[in-house]
């Protein structure tokens, strides 16, 4: 009898024990799951601040270009096994370089010289000439104030993409390619960097040829995935007017859906192009001083007008979006040809761009 009374009292006290770990361990997994759903609940509102921007990309491109509005509806991809890598580590699986970029000392340098930019020439950009002077007694040294000097020397004009994957089909867009087709800032067998981000190259030789102080930034937005851009976009342009105080800044798209995108300039085809400006009146979003934006634009529309008649197609005001604009009063998003554009087409109406903001500025 006292043998089955301990065994009893045996097994009462190992379920005790176990019940007692369960009951210790219950509290913890509760705690977790109020971690992970408190951690969900902010990603999602963070990246829906962040997205706002886009999603106001997306009402200009189902209102201003009916040939794709029809797209709007779709449902974003899912983010894949290369998009997730991306936003962890900064790595993407398709680009090699940018591993030896975020993991090597020199990294950053060295991989912008081993991407590949085909340097073109020019048809439309004289570059700028002086007579030479006679030969002058050499004047005496003379102190020039600092401010000054980098006023003198600091660069005019910022180039980025937001959607930095935009290409040039040179024909119009297929259902299959609506969403992919055209987004490939390179291939993977061809390190050659075109579409848009060449063009944008090509418009910042042009203006350093002719002594306007250009920057390209080459940073890549559309990744890890393309519904991040203009977050993106927004915090490269804040680190970069931290630093210098540009006179202009250029976001350079590639348009889509364009029933004329081509016009004849001195014999030669060349894709046409848009400035648009987002004053965000309709939107809770901060942009009093839209109008110097849209002031500015209109400027460049009337020099452009009166120096190649056709070539600028009439500014599109989006009054349920900014794009960035606040950021500085002389921001402006330039479409710049369109998918059905070829390439050259694009590159030569950089040209005539350059030439247009030269005597803007």
């Amino acid at each position: 009898m006292g043998f089955r009374v301990r065994r009893l009292f045996s097994k009462y006290r190992f379920r005790t024990r176990v019940l007692h770990k369960e009951l210790v361990l219950l509290p913890l997994i509760v705690l977790a799951l109020v971690f992970f759903v408190l951690a969900f609940s902010s990603r999602h509102l963070i990246l829906s601040e962040l997205e706002l921007e886009h999603s106001l990309a997306k009402t200009l491109i189902s209102k201003g270009l009916p040939n794709t509005a029809r797209y709007s509806s779709e449902k974003s991809p899912d983010i894949k096994l290369r998009s997730f890598i991306y936003l962890l580590t900064n790595y993407d699986l398709q680009d090699p370089l940018s591993l030896m970029e975020a993991t090597l000392p020199l990294g950053p340098s060295l991989g912008a010289q081993l991407r590949v930019w085909e340097e073109r020439p020019f048809v439309f950009v004289q570059e700028l000439s002086f007579d030479p002077e006679p030969t002058r007694p050499l004047p005496k040294p003379q102190v020039v104030d600092e401010a000054i000097r980098r006023k003198l020397t600091a660069p005019k004009i910022l180039i980025y993409h937001t959607h930095s994957s935009e290409m040039y089909l040179g024909r119009a867009l297929t259902q299959k390619q609506a969403n992919q087709g055209h987004y490939q800032f390179r291939s993977l067998s061809d390190p050659t960097i075109t579409g848009v981000m060449a063009v944008g190259r090509h418009l910042t030789n042009a203006l350093n040829k002719m002594g306007i102080e250009t920057v390209h930034e080459p940073r890549i937005h559309t990744l890890p995935t393309i519904s991040h851009s203009y977050a993106n976009s927004e915090r490269t342009v804040r680190e970069i007017l931290g630093k210098h105080d540009f006179d202009m800044v250029i976001d350079l798209h590639r348009d889509a859906g364009v029933q004329s995108p081509t016009t004849i300039i001195n014999g030669r085809k060349v894709a046409r192009l848009v400035l648009v400006v987002g004053t965000a009146e309709r939107i809770p979003l901060s942009h009093p001083e839209f109008a110097k934006n849209l002031e500015f634009a209109q400027k460049i529309k009337s020099i452009c007008d009166e120096m190649y008649p056709g070539l600028m197609r009439p500014i599109q005001v989006q009054r349920e979006a900014r794009y960035n604009q606040h950021l500085h009063p002389r921001s402006l998003i330039v479409e710049l040809g369109s998918v059905e554009n070829t390439l050259n087409e694009a590159l030569l109406a950089a040209e005539l761009l350059a030439n247009v903001l030269v005597r803007t500025l």
